[in-house]
């Protein structure tokens, strides 16, 4: 309904000492007038007039960089990729928002670059402030085709900041960190961990895994990143954890300790919470992130003897020299089977 629609945004709140009750326009954080009556037709053009001066001021003014954002965004470009892709662009965006009204023209790659390591380097470290710039030279290339800036000061690559002294992202799990968090861990945070450490599936698969993939001792899942489907055997410490979950009507198998389903993000929060603990307590090293554990499950494959091929199998990679994986069923042969099922994860040696 119209009147629904509008006072969606609409909260009360009641004056414990005079009993008033005030209402709020929750978008604006603007206090609605109190002389009109709530849903009344004065009310409604009260609450109009703050979402007209709401709106005119969220736009932003042509030629801006915050102007750019806005078009990229309701375009096909940014609509047709995967929602991870988006949310991880937007994480750049909000780093880039203070430089929203900055005119078009202004942005010369001298100026980019000092803007990276003067602004964006001290506040949001290496991997941010080149991934910002990364994002910038994407949509300055749509904002150059479509007619929105006259020339595209990142056409060519910008040389990224290199790190110093630091370890490389989704390092490897030692074979002790991987003993340690397995013992440590709490079943709604386990099953993620065993998942990303039997399987080496990405976050994005792990968190949209249904109940019916895994039968008769297997796992079967076509990956979200390349559409490739692979089918792995049901390692026993996989198979100890799912054992573990409580039966709960969901069809994604990772699930939280209330029964829902997890989001990423609602993952992310969790496991950085328990891996501080475990950090204070001198009990694992900094830097354990859940795909490095997919890094931790080739490496152990390689040194089980297992060629790149196999390996690709495994992981469910596909490349140009692999092209077979998507004409095919990536089901693994007996050779890799009894060499993932013999993976001895929590130890240094594998059969």
């Amino acid at each position: 309904m119209k009147l629904r629609a509008e006072l969606d945004y609409i909260q009360a709140f009641k004056n414990r000492l005079s009993g008033k009750v005030y209402y709020y326009y929750r978008r604006a954080g603007k206090r609605i007038p109190i002389k009109s009556e709530f849903g009344s037709a004065a009310f409604l053009r009260d609450v109009a007039e703050i979402e007209n001066t709401f709106a005119s001021k969220s736009e932003s003014t042509r030629g801006t960089l915050g102007h750019l954002i806005d078009a990229y965004k309701r375009s096909s470009d940014y609509l047709h990729l995967k929602p991870a892709t988006q949310l991880s662009y937007n994480r750049a965006f909000e780093t880039l928002k203070p430089f929203n009204e900055a005119n078009l023209r202004d942005f010369k790659r001298a100026s980019i670059i000092e803007m990276r390591d003067r602004v964006l380097l001290p506040k949001y470290q290496t991997w941010m402030a080149n991934y910002a710039v990364s994002v910038l030279s994407i949509i300055f290339r749509f904002g150059h085709d479509h007619g929105l800036m006259e020339s595209n000061p990142l056409r060519e690559r910008v040389r990224k900041i290199r790190a110093k002294n630091k370890q490389p992202a989704n390092r490897p799990w030692t074979a002790k960190e991987r003993q340690i968090v397995l013992e440590h861990a709490p079943n709604h945070i386990l099953l993620p961990i065993t998942l990303a450490m039997c399987t080496g599936l990405r976050k994005a698969d792990i968190f949209s895994i249904t109940n019916s993939a895994v039968s008769n001792g297997q796992i079967i899942v076509k990956t979200s990143k390349r559409g490739v489907p692979i089918k792995l055997p049901v390692h026993r410490i996989l198979a100890d954890a799912l054992e573990k979950r409580p039966t709960v009507d969901t069809r994604q198998i990772a699930i939280r300790s209330d029964g829902k389903p997890w989001t990423p993000d609602g993952f992310d929060t969790a496991w950085h919470k328990f891996k501080a603990k475990l950090e204070s307590e001198g009990k694992l090293e900094k830097g354990l992130t859940l795909h490095g554990l997919r890094h931790t499950l080739g490496t152990l494959l390689k040194e089980a003897g297992a060629n790149d091929g196999e390996i690709a199998d495994v992981l469910g990679q596909s490349t140009t020299a692999m092209a077979r994986h998507y004409s095919r069923d990536a089901g693994l042969s007996d050779k890799m089977q009894d060499v993932v099922m013999g993976l001895e994860l929590v130890n240094n040696r594998s059969k």
